[in-house]
């Protein structure tokens, strides 16, 4: 019978000793309130925006069945290739593009938390928590765990496979113990080019990056932002397949060895693909982060996550007890 007790990480982290630590949004909103937020594509329809996307832009998401900005702005781009390669026009596709860009820039700098606002020693918290693994499986497109990981000495200890401004799939390997961190649903640091490659924009003298993000790149003018923000499992992984990046991430979650914690992350039915790349690698032990509400929400949970994962042996444990989850990381 599912009861509503939880752990505390202390104990689970004993037992198990996990190689690997899958974040979601939680693990933002811990935090960050803000990035609470239910929808980007919500939020770049309110009449408050200033560049709010409008019937046009928004017939351009209903033509593709998604709300995923990356898959609607890789398409516009795409048919501005080929409409020039055939000498077709496409005097309506740049506007499109500018205009669902825009929008798209504005909904996230009005959600995320300004580089500024974050204390050098929540960086260090965050960075020292997720140095305990082997590899961080983020689902999380902001900026926390990036700048976390690039904070003071953060670079020499962690690993996110760009060893140059463009992926390389032939150069994955890691030969120090560094912890490998993977951004599964990609980040406002990633840009996908016309081709499926994926590049690492770094941070310039005067302008970090969620200020850079929307400004494009002089280098490589037609790449467009690389995040999966929201739609359903199937148009995630549809978004997932289009990168060689991401398509290495997801396959690296699917090949894991040992145990894994999952925190923030409630594995709803739009995590489906994660749950399977799970059940892929055979992860027996699994450490399951769960906010301390109400008993019946507490027992909703566990009963869910059971439900998801019926081969593996869960262990629940109160979400504040684990340094991602510590209340003393809230930004007011």
């Amino acid at each position: 019978m599912v009861d509503d007790k939880l752990e505390n990480w202390s104990d689970v982290s004993q037992r198990l000793q996990c190689s690997g630590i899958l974040i979601g949004n939680g693990a933002s909103c811990a935090v960050w309130k803000d990035f609470g937020y239910a929808s980007l594509f919500q939020i770049a329809q309110e009449p408050g925006q200033t560049h709010k996307l409008g019937q046009q832009e928004l017939a351009v998401f209903t033509a593709f069945d998604t709300k995923n900005f990356e898959q609607v702005l890789g398409a516009l781009n795409s048919a501005r290739i080929v409409n020039n390669a055939l000498g077709l026009p496409a005097t309506e596709i740049p506007p499109r593009y500018t205009a669902i860009q825009n929008a798209l820039v504005e909904a996230v700098k009005c959600k995320h938390v300004p580089w500024q606002s974050v204390p050098s020693s929540t960086l260090s918290c965050i960075q020292r928590a997720l140095l305990d693994y082997k590899f961080v499986y983020s689902t999380n497109y902001d900026l926390l765990a990036y700048w976390a990981l690039m904070h003071e000495s953060g670079p020499h200890l962690s690993k996110d496979l760009f060893w140059d401004t463009v992926f390389n799939l032939s150069n994955t390997d890691v030969w120090s113990k560094s912890t490998v961190i993977l951004y599964l649903h990609g980040g406002l640091h990633l840009y996908r080019t016309s081709d499926g490659r994926t590049l690492k924009r770094q941070a310039q003298t005067g302008a970090n990056l969620l200020d850079l993000f929307g400004v494009p790149l002089v280098s490589y003018p037609d790449c467009t932002p690389l995040f999966v923000s929201e739609g359903t499992a199937s148009d995630k992984l549809r978004s997932i397949y289009r990168s060689d990046y991401l398509a290495f991430a997801y396959l690296q979650l699917m090949r894991h060895e040992g145990p894994l914690c999952v925190f923030g992350s409630a594995l709803g039915d739009s995590d489906q693909h994660l749950i399977d790349a799970i059940k892929n690698a055979k992860v027996r032990d699994i450490a399951f982060s769960i906010r301390p509400n109400d008993s019946t929400k507490v027992i909703a949970n566990k009963a869910s996550a059971i439900a998801k994962m019926p081969w593996a042996a869960l262990h629940f444990f109160n979400s504040t007890t684990h340094p991602l989850g510590n209340p003393n990381l809230q930004i007011a």
